[in-house]
């Protein structure tokens, strides 16, 4: 019986003690939890209260203020105390409880959330906009939110005073486009007409693609009357130019005004009897109208140009270029008439020589081209290059014997097909130049 007893002793004394070390177990368990919980409080005081924006600690629940930092109260203009007993739902237009509480909801799914469009009510009643940036973090043992809230008012007003500058900028813009679209119309207007022109060449084209809204490039039409040498016989002298400016856009656009009304100049003017006299006095008077002094090499304005006199009765034609050739085709051979390797008016070198003139006798069905550079220049197709003239003469010849309303059409397909390639960064070739090309078969 002792014995057993004994037992039942030794036995509770055991479990007392194991029932002890388990309890102790806890407690320090408990001890190590709420350590770390303090732990975490302070760390998130400092982080607080160092804090250049305002920063708030927000119940998940209930939107309760836990903790704020100094920057939150001065924002808000409350004290610490007065900010740490109200809520989120406090600090915001009542309208918008709704919207706030939906917001609490995203940053909780979402782990985070960014947020301009909820302002705060200041302790004197005034909307304070502010920009947020809330995140899900453990306060305290429990799941809360930290709001970092930035004052955006000087940002805003910044914004308001770039859209002010923007739509000044914008109205100044429009009224420069509306004024540059007008002068296309101006431009239009001193451009011969395809009626003027089918008077005399039934079958012609005129590909013009200005670069911009108006163009450095431009073409030319008359006629004059003119008497054979030694007897009082008239007949009529068709003369047609193809002219590339100076730049493109509005300073080409100046420069082609000046230059149509030089070559109108020189129909009154008796001593320009040849193409190559026309573009000698352009050389000479593009000098004068814009006063370039001798010694001023930083003026480079002027012009390169085909120009081409076609007499239809005796079936020649007298041709003289700055730079530009002419190119006729005939029985499917494509002859080039070279221009001289200057242009007019750009060099202020008086001793310039004169340019020459060309003759050559023409045949029915002939097929006479006058061309700026814009076409063989734009870049495009597979690789990024130049479509390049000896591609752009393979193309007039496969193409010369249809009639020259049908080659216009082709021929603009087929460089805008070039432009369509994509780029190798992406997106599309944009036109390098102002295009002009004029066909007419005699």
């Amino acid at each position: 019986m002792l014995y057993i007893l004994s037992v039942i002793f030794i036995s509770a004394l055991l479990i007392a003690m194991l029932l002890g070390l388990y309890a102790n177990g806890k407690w320090k368990q408990k001890a190590a939890l709420l350590e770390k919980i303090e732990k975490e409080k302070i760390n998130y005081e400092s982080i607080i209260e160092q804090a250049n924006d305002a920063m708030m600690v927000i119940d998940i629940v209930d939107g309760k203020v836990h903790q704020c930092n100094p920057s939150a109260c001065q924002l808000l203009g409350y004290s610490k105390a007065e900010l740490e007993n109200k809520s989120l739902f406090d600090l915001q237009p009542k309208e918008l409880v709704e919207k706030s509480s939906r917001m609490v909801a995203d940053v909780w799914e979402q782990k985070g959330l960014i947020y301009s469009d909820i302002p705060f009510v200041t302790a004197s009643g005034m909307l304070m906009p502010v920009e947020c940036s809330a995140k899900v973090a453990p306060f305290a043992g429990r799941p809360a939110i930290v709001i970092y809230a930035r004052d955006i008012r000087e940002r805003l007003k910044l914004e308001e005073e770039i859209r002010e500058q923007q739509a000044v900028i914008k109205e100044k813009n429009k009224d420069i486009t509306d004024s540059i679209n007008y002068a296309r119309r101006i431009q239009a207007a001193l451009l011969p007409s395809d009626a003027e022109i089918e008077r005399y060449l039934s079958d012609h084209f005129i590909l013009y693609k200005p670069k911009d809204i108006v163009s450095g490039d431009f073409y030319w039409f008359s006629s004059v009357s003119t008497t054979v040498p030694d007897a009082p016989v008239q007949h009529k002298m068709l003369l047609i130019a193809a002219v590339d400016c100076t730049g493109h856009g509005v300073p080409g656009a100046f420069m082609s005004l000046v230059g149509s009304t030089l070559l109108n100049q020189t129909i009154t003017d008796v001593n320009v009897n040849h193409p190559s006299d026309a573009l000698n006095y352009l050389n000479r008077e593009l000098r004068k109208t814009l006063r370039r002094q001798m010694n001023d090499s930083s003026i480079r304005d002027g012009m390169d140009m085909t120009l081409c006199a076609i007499d239809l009765q005796n079936m020649k034609l007298e041709f003289a270029g700055a730079n530009n050739p002419v190119f006729i085709i005939r029985n499917k051979e494509l002859i080039e008439l070279k221009g001289d390797k200057q242009p007019i008016g750009s060099d202020s070198d008086e001793t310039k020589k004169p340019f020459s003139n060309q003759l050559f006798d023409l045949q029915r069905g002939d097929c006479i081209y006058l061309f700026t550079d814009g076409y063989a220049d734009q870049f495009g197709g597979p690789k990024g290059k130049k479509f390049k003239y000896k591609q752009f003469q393979e193309y007039l010849l496969a193409n010369h014997a249809r009639p020259m309303k049908e080659q216009k059409i082709i021929l603009d397909n087929c460089i805008e097909e070039w432009k369509a390639f994509p780029k190798t960064g992406g997106g599309m070739h944009e036109q390098v130049d102002d295009i002009l090309l004029i066909g007419l078969r005699v």
